[in-house]
């Protein structure tokens, strides 16, 4: 995957998870996983999501301390 699409599926989990869109977050998430399971000897893109989702509810706990 490029750097310019991993950053887009990013940027577009980000404002997912910003907008509180639980519907958003899951096909983004699905998405993801398809790409994943198209691509098995790549990085896994879901797995970095996930990863996303701890950092920003580590800042979302920061800034609300």
């Amino acid at each position: 995957m490029s750097t310019q699409t991993r950053t887009a599926f990013l940027a577009e989990y980000r404002a997912a998870f910003d907008s509180g869109s639980q519907a958003w977050i899951a096909e983004v998430m699905a998405a993801a996983t398809a790409y994943d399971r198209e691509h098995p000897f790549e990085p896994s893109l879901a797995d970095e999501l996930v990863l996303l989702v701890d950092e920003l509810a580590a800042l979302d706990y920061e800034a609300a301390a």
